[in-house]
């Protein structure tokens, strides 16, 4: 059994006939999630399919962490955007543990900035990226069952926290799906980050002016202005992974006539 999971938050019409192009298969249990007001507008009764509305303003992350009740431990397939039939069984078809969209091919030295990329963010915060878009995943029967466990299904189904995992890219005709990123959080990573950078440029001007340095205030100036870059730069590292990843603690949409 397939768990697929359609959380629908725009693009209704697409959703509906993607849903609809395998809604005949028996061995796949449909989930489509769908925000109140687009179920009001829009007829989502699609033939052996399980439909949940959720408040409006529930946006796509949370109607998928509060899917994951539904989930029967079996194989999950996320749709964040629309399919096609064909896609589907491609996707769900792989000898692959994990199935993700395939990206733009990059040029080498694009590829080499990425893959330094993602070895900075692996240090940092001990996650890695999957091999290409997750605006379409499939986990596997064994991973599937893992899903069903996990505090964060949303987070953990757009970071790589996985060993020894085989995994496969398949391209698709819809463009990837929007991320939804925190935008407080963002101001304010680069606030602190220039901030950072001010206070170091300025303390080391003003002791440079108004004091005679010697080798030890030189000393504090060179490890203050290290820490200031240091500070910098581990936070412009979060927020270029909060920009491509989107927010990371999200909470579970709201079911209504719950």
């Amino acid at each position: 059994m397939i768990n697929v999971l359609i959380p629908v938050v725009d693009n209704p019409e697409k959703f509906l006939n993607s849903a609809k192009s395998i809604c005949s298969d028996l061995n796949v249990q449909i989930v489509i999630g769908v925000t109140e007001s687009l179920a009001n507008v829009y007829d989502f009764k699609v033939p052996n399919a399980i439909v949940k509305v959720y408040a409006d303003g529930s946006d796509r992350e949370e109607i998928i962490n509060a899917m994951q009740a539904v989930l029967l431990g079996e194989a999950v397939f996320i749709a964040r955007k629309p399919f096609t039939k064909d896609e589907f069984y491609r996707f769900t078809s792989q000898e692959s543990q994990i199935v993700v969209c395939e990206q733009t091919q990059k040029n080498v030295i694009m590829k080499f900035l990425y893959g330094l990329w993602c070895k900075i963010v692996k240090a940092v915060f001990g996650v890695k990226f999957f091999q290409g878009d997750t605006s379409l995943v499939y986990f596997d029967k064994n991973l599937g069952n893992v899903l069903t466990n996990v505090s964060n299904l949303s987070y953990c189904t757009r970071v790589d926290r996985w060993r020894g995992i085989s995994q496969a890219a398949i391209p698709t005709r819809e463009p990837p799906s929007k991320i939804k990123y925190d935008k407080k959080m963002a101001l304010r990573l680069l606030l602190f980050a220039i901030l950072s950078i001010v206070v170091g440029v300025v303390v080391t001007t003003v002791v440079s002016i108004f004091t005679k340095v010697n080798i030890v205030i030189g000393l504090l100036l060179a490890c203050l202005d290290a820490i200031c870059l240091i500070i910098t730069f581990l936070l412009l590292i979060t927020y270029c992974f909060n920009m491509r990843i989107g927010k990371k603690n999200i909470t579970k949409a709201i079911e209504m006539g719950e």
